[in-house]
């Protein structure tokens, strides 16, 4: 894996960038009320020349529509048919950025292409059974609405990756990404922080030329909040190689977090309408509250489920005294709670095991390197030989870690582990090639191939969901209601 590839994409200038897709026009009007930028075709569209407006207050057309715009960073406002033009009618779309300027995009009204309001989508899902379901209606609406060939719902996992989880197909378009996984660095962080920013992403035509903006002075504006924002040369070769020519996404954001991307693939050029677009990200909101319920209720029954549990432990601990008295019995509850394969507890320089115990140079390796990780009360890994200096050749693969002080002379720590979980993982193209040419002209360029590729993972056990840090929170906080040192 080339790293000075990823550290590259992850400093490009994404809302930077100086320039539009073409499929629109744009100025830039600062907080003064002037014109600051215009894209070098904005004569096309309004008839007028850059030179002629930048500098000068906002065409009275466009101020009059702004006023509805509210003056709160990151607001937006979009109007179907705002504008009468050379071109014909347009549909203006105004975000206001952080620093107060407000970027007016004028792209074509479509009057044609007004889509049909679907079934709503089911209510809040009841299991996972209806969720999937649910995901699955989402993106089979969203391909019939927007006439992408290609839908997915791409989850974002724990660790960066991103697997495609749900998929719609219309005429059968050849092959399939379902179930596969795309490495973090296909999507860098600074992409997916300007997801967060805008309700869509679209790009018509992968293969237009960026139009320049204009400018009274050297700096770009900031385009965090415009769909308009050109699109990074590294991004536009990865749709080539993958044989998309037009490409639109709807960030799922749950919590304030973007959790996944409902990602649109067309093989010709394809430009929804306005309505369409806004209908798709409603119904995506919509599914993100959706979703957001149920991993609430979901949640609220296992912390339910979870008191009742943690009382029979604290009688346990209570009638016994002491850790190492009520050790045969808690050593069992804790194998069962945690679902782990064993645990030991360290005290001092001592140590009990139930269940698969670590070896001897594994457990040394381990308790001697999260005991100096004093800031951290909880931790988890799946892969202990990536993550802990000198750890031994050793069938236990995971582990999770907690401390609590106890007594007068130092931590009590529990570890958790977990035995090596040998599994395949189904990539879309070969995960440690996210570059493999020379292009000429970039230097390095994306991967080519995103045929299914099978990787054996070895030296990883099963993984430790968020209900298992959340519980191991929680016996932290059971085993320092009887630390014998408090008073």
């Amino acid at each position: 894996m080339d790293r000075s590839f990823l550290a590259a994409c992850e400093r490009e200038p994404l809302q930077f960038s100086g320039a539009i897709l073409a499929h629109g026009t744009l100025l830039v009007i600062a907080p003064d009320g002037r014109v600051s930028h215009v894209a070098a075709n904005v004569a096309e569209w309004l008839d007028t020349p850059a030179e002629a407006l930048l500098g000068l207050p906002a065409p009275e057309n466009l101020a009059a529509a702004l006023l509805m715009l509210s003056p709160k960073a990151g607001s937006r406002l979009a109007l179907e048919a705002a504008l009468h033009a050379p071109l014909g009618l347009l549909d203006l779309v105004a975000s206001r950025n952080g620093h107060g300027a407000v970027a007016v995009e004028l792209t074509r009204h479509h009057p044609d292409a007004q889509p049909s309001y679907p079934a709503p989508l089911p209510e809040t899902p009841r299991d996972e059974a209806e969720l999937a379901a649910s995901r699955s209606e989402l993106v089979r609406l969203i391909a019939e609405m927007t006439g992408f060939r290609r839908v997915m719902y791409y989850q974002f996992r724990e660790e960066g990756d991103g697997e495609v989880i749900a998929e719609a197909r219309l005429d059968e378009i050849y092959g399939s990404y379902l179930g596969l996984r795309f490495p973090a660095s296909d999507i860098p962080q600074i992409a997916r922080a300007l997801y967060l920013k805008n309700p869509w992403h679209l790009i018509p035509d992968a293969a237009s030329k960026p139009v320049p903006v204009l400018g009274r002075e050297a700096a770009q504006p900031d385009l965090a909040c415009s769909d308009l924002r050109s699109v990074s040369a590294v991004h536009r070769i990865y749709l080539t190689n993958m044989g998309v020519r037009a490409s639109l996404s709807f960030p799922l954001i749950v919590g304030g977090t973007l959790t996944a991307l409902i990602a649109c693939h067309h093989d010709a050029p394809r430009q929804p309408s306005l309505a369409a677009l806004e209908l798709a990200h409603q119904l995506v909101r919509g599914h993100a509250i959706a979703v957001s319920a149920y991993q609430l209720r979901r949640r609220m029954q296992w912390l339910d489920g979870l008191g009742r549990h943690l009382d029979a432990a604290r009688c346990l601990l209570q009638r016994h005294g002491d850790m190492l008295s009520a050790w045969p019995e808690l050593g069992a509850w804790l194998l069962r709670e945690f679902q782990a394969d064993g645990v030991t507890l360290c005290l001092g320089e001592s140590h009990s095991s139930a269940g698969k115990p670590f070896e001897a140079g594994a457990l040394t390796a381990l308790d001697g390197w999260f005991r100096e990780r004093q800031g951290e009360f909880v931790w988890a890994s799946d892969n202990l030989s990536q993550q802990v200096p000198d750890y031994p050749l050793s069938e236990i693969a995971g582990a999770l870690a907690v401390r609590v002080k106890y007594g007068r002379t130092g931590d009590l720590r529990v570890y958790f582990c977990r035995l090596e979980h040998i599994h395949e993982v189904a990539w879309g193209g070969n995960p440690d090639k996210p570059v493999e040419h020379h292009d000429g002209a970039l230097g390095i360029a994306p991967r080519r191939s995103f045929e299914k590729w099978v990787e054996k993972r070895l030296g990883y056990s099963r993984p430790w969901d968020k209900e298992a840090r959340l519980l191991g929170f929680k016996l932290r906080e059971l085993l320092g209601e009887i630390d014998p040192g408090r008073d």
